[in-house]
């Protein structure tokens, strides 16, 4: 057999094309003879024919009785996709089980492409299953597949039902996913700084951009426009890009609320906003999204999942009176702020003026403490001094007199060697120098001196006397040194007490430190407690400020909704006799004789033919 008779598998779009009786292509290869089939036992039947040509004929019969696509009334039993489109089982409506026909037909996905082109639904063909449709099918019989039926057109208004289907299903997977009411679970904002609007680029939109303009340029909010078509083939994949798009930054910041608007139109211009990924896009969003689309009639698969408006007025409506609410949040809190702060610095008053007397008693405190302090020690100070010069001078004058005795006494003769000599001075230096270190003030060696000098004397006038007057050079030579080395030593203790002197009158100087540092001390405190009181004041003048600016705020959104300024951009309102507003056509049909007030006056209306208009 050839290969094109070997294949096997489901029919698919090529099986199903219609072919003429007499298009050799169309009948299939069937060999007389396979290859390897055993021969048939006794004569061939002189009437007999390949099985190709009854199936044949009977192909051309089909198209013969049926040389048209009908329109038919069928249930869908199943359906599995096929290679371009779906295969489905189409089976007799109201008929019995028994007798109902069946025929498997083939649906391409170019008739379900133009449903879609034509409605904006998307249609899914598994949603046909357990249907009742009507169809334009053309039948044939096809040598291998038996009967089929490739199908055409569907009927007009099969896409309602088929929507319907969807959008249930699209519902369910929602709140099975816990998407359906996502957004209705954020909190709504207690005011609104930023705000991003998504909507079509029409003539419905220029109302709603002059509001968000007067509201703009009054301080009030930031808006940010998102423009995506609404309607085409790909209007519901711009919106879900639009939705994301609009809840980036606005002005350097997420936006507190997404608007999604759209005015009124037919029914079928909705479609998009039935789709899921609108609807998963809104669900994702992190800020509340407000839907206002179409009339107050029409519902959306989007108002679902949003928080729905009617129309796009009342939902711009809600942005308004957020806005209110929070300029009559702001005016209330600014009563409560300025009766708060009141009540505070009233309450403060006397504490602050209780810190400042304590703090100024206590700084002339420390003032007289340390004053006083400071005399007693300076009084000390300066009776050490004096005592000290006293005794200063009480020894200048005896190592004076020393000294005069010594260079007066005559030449003395000592019967003692020079070396013995000068080790005897060097024992009475380093006595000197150890009874002087004991001694603070220089009085005690001193002392020690012109002792151990004294007894020197005493033991050279002995020698002398004893000896006579031998080596007499020697005698003058050390006295001499003695008296240079005494002189020396009292250079140094004068020189000791001087720089004790000195030291004592540093007391001056300590004092001024002190008094420096108490002046630095209080104005230090006075400097907080001046910086306590400005911090107070700037506390003050801000949140009076912030208070302020939300009353102007409140009082623009109160100018803007004045019914005064509704009338001026061009609208009008009915009243009756009695003043009250007409709000609906029965009210205008009962009253019968009414007043339309515009902008610049008023005229008087009466109803003559009443007609209502849909």
């Amino acid at each position: 057999m050839s290969a094109t008779c070997s294949r096997k598998g489901r029919p698919d779009e090529r099986a199903h094309h219609r072919r003429p009786a007499n298009d050799a292509a169309a009948a299939p290869c069937i060999s007389t003879k396979p290859a390897g089939a055993p021969t048939l036992p006794g004569p061939k039947p002189a009437d007999a024919i390949p099985l190709g040509d009854p199936l044949r004929r009977a192909g051309a019969a089909v198209r013969a009785g049926l040389p048209n696509a009908t329109w038919v009334v069928a249930a869908v039993a199943a359906a599995k996709p096929a290679r371009g489109g779906t295969s489905v089982e189409l089976v007799e409506a109201e008929a019995s089980r028994a007798d109902a026909g069946v025929l498997r037909a083939y649906l391409p996905d170019g008739v379900l492409a133009a449903v879609r082109q034509r409605t904006g639904h998307t249609v899914d063909p598994m949603d046909l299953v357990g249907m009742t449709i009507v169809v334009r099918v053309a039948v044939d019989l096809h040598p291998r597949w038996g009967v089929t039926g490739r199908i055409e057109a569907l009927a007009p208004g099969i896409e309602a039902s088929l929507a319907r289907r969807a959008l249930e299903a699209t519902i369910a997977r929602l709140r099975r996913e816990g998407l359906l009411d996502r957004q209705k679970s954020i909190p709504m904002p207690r005011d609104i700084t930023r705000l991003a609007v998504v909507h079509p680029r029409a003539a419905g939109w220029g109302d709603i951009a002059a509001d968000l303009g007067r509201w703009q340029s009054a301080g009030l909010l930031i808006a940010r426009s998102v423009p995506t078509p609404f309607e085409g083939v790909d209007a519901a994949s711009g919106i879900a890009t639009a939705l994301r798009r609009a809840a980036e930054a606005v002005a350097g910041s997420r936006p507190d609320l997404v608007l999604m608007v759209r005015g009124g139109g037919a029914a079928t211009s909705l479609a998009s906003l039935d789709d899921e990924a609108v609807a998963r896009a809104i669900a994702a969003l992190p800020v509340p999204v407000i839907t206002g689309l179409g009339h107050a009639v029409d519902s959306t698969l989007a108002d679902r999942v949003a928080r729905s408006c009617d129309t796009p007025s009342k939902a711009l409506g809600l942005v308004r009176e957020i806005l209110l609410g929070s300029a009559r949040q702001a005016r209330a809190d600014h009563a409560a702020i300025t009766a708060a702060v009141s009540v505070g610095l009233d309450r403060a008053a006397p504490s602050l003026a209780a810190l400042e007397r304590r703090i100024s008693a206590d700084v002339l405190r420390t003032i007289v403490a340390s004053s006083e302090t400071l005399d007693r020690g300076w009084s000390a100070v300066r009776g050490a001094a004096e005592g000290a010069r006293e005794r200063l001078a009480r020894q200048d004058d005896s190592l004076r007199r020393f000294a005069a005795d010594v260079a007066a006494a005559p030449p003395l003769v000592i019967g003692r060697t020079e070396a013995e000599l000068a080790a005897l001075l060097e024992a009475v230096r380093a006595r000197a120098r150890r009874a002087g270190e004991g001694a603070p003030d220089g009085t005690g060696h001193l002392s020690a001196v012109m002792a151990r000098a004294q007894s020197l004397v005493t033991a050279a006038e002995a020698d002398l006397t004893r000896l006579g007057g031998s080596i007499p050079i020697v005698a003058s030579a050390l006295a001499a040194r003695s008296a240079a080395e005494v002189e020396a030593l009292v250079d140094s203790v004068r020189r000791r007490a001087r720089e004790r002197i000195d030291r004592a009158d540093t007391g001056d100087r300590h004092l001024a430190t002190v008094a420096a540092a108490i002046a630095d001390t209080r104005r230090v405190q006075e400097a907080a407690i001046a910086r306590l009181h400005q911090s107070i004041e700037i506390a003050v003048s801000r949140r009076l400020d912030g208070a302020t600016a939300a009353l102007d705020r409140a009082s623009a959104i109160l100018d803007a909704a004045d019914p005064a300024a509704v009338l001026a951009r061009g609208y009008s309102l009915a009243m009756d006799q009695h003043g009250r507003p007409i709000t609906s056509v029965a009210a205008a049909t009962a009253a019968s004789t009414f007043t339309l007030c515009f902008g610049d006056g008023e005229v008087a209306v009466q109803l003559i033919h009443p007609r209502t208009i849909n």
